[in-house]
């Protein structure tokens, strides 16, 4: 668990919570796995496995993605409190956004500013996300769903990667 306090644990991983929201519903927090085809019939030649290979072009974005999704995943993730969790969110959004193929770099920037926003309205709390405006976080998620589709959307295709819903 940490040597971080209960207290401080809990706030900083519910801060990261509360910027997770921004960030379409835990799309960096997704995990990502391939999906394993149905087993053939017997009697059916079996196809061949299909390609995973990353093209050149999008491997350093790709990698970038597994990276933040492994840091997200960790249990490390979201100790030292709201100050380190959203230096931390800041971090891995530029990433992504200097990472982004071009088809996305608009999209990350959308929620790189929706990311800023919703951290901006949490340290406007002294870091209490229980006195987060709620209101204003539903707005900024909204506003980035788009972009947040984009990217999975092309992120799956590029990276060969599954996003699951956030559980």
């Amino acid at each position: 668990m940490g040597t971080t306090t209960a207290t401080t644990g809990g706030r900083g991983r519910a801060g990261a919570a509360a910027a997770g929201l921004v960030l379409a519903g835990a799309l960096l927090l997704a995990g990502c796995g391939g999906s394993a085809p149905a087993p053939a019939p017997a009697a059916a030649p079996v196809p061949a496995a299909p390609t995973t290979t990353v093209d050149a072009s999008a491997k350093s974005y790709c990698d970038t993605v597994a990276r933040v999704q492994a840091e997200q995943s960790s249990p490390q993730s979201g100790q030292g409190g709201v100050q380190v969790a959203s230096a931390t969110a800041r971090r891995q959004v530029a990433d992504l956004v200097a990472t982004a193929p071009p088809e996305l770099a608009d999209d990350w920037r959308t929620v790189q500013r929706s990311t800023e926003q919703a951290l901006a309205s949490l340290a406007r709390t002294g870091g209490d996300p229980r006195k987060i405006d709620r209101d204003q976080l539903a707005e900024l998620e909204q506003q980035s769903r788009p972009a947040v589709a984009h990217i999975k959307t092309v992120t799956e295709q590029r990276c060969h990667v599954a996003f699951r819903t956030p559980g």
